[in-house]
């Protein structure tokens, strides 16, 4: 009986260390990337900054580009395809009938 409950402290402490771990690698890309953006904007605000001294027009334009998605785990490249050809193809069906 002591062996189990000793187990089961064991085995919540590794699952605890686990998820701090993800959590610690998930904030620490989180501050990257935040760093990444405020360096953009200050580069950006020098060049504004440098085309306004000269007279020139200068316009910042969104960045429409989706964020880079991790698969799920159990999720494979061929079936991230696969979905999305199976939602193609039923969007192809749908326009064909109405």
């Amino acid at each position: 009986m002591c062996r189990n409950i000793d187990f089961f402290i064991a085995h919540e402490a590794a699952v605890h260390t686990a998820k701090l771990r993800v959590e610690l690698s998930q904030s620490k890309s989180e501050q990257q990337q935040y760093l990444k953006n405020v360096e953009l904007a200050r580069v950006l605000d020098k060049r504004a900054a440098k085309k306004k001294e000269k007279g020139e027009e200068f316009e910042l334009k969104p960045n429409n580009q989706a964020p880079k998605k991790r698969p799920l785990e159990g999720e494979s490249a061929e079936s991230r395809k696969k979905q999305k050809g199976t939602s193609e193809t039923i969007d192809s069906v749908l326009k064909s009938i109405f």
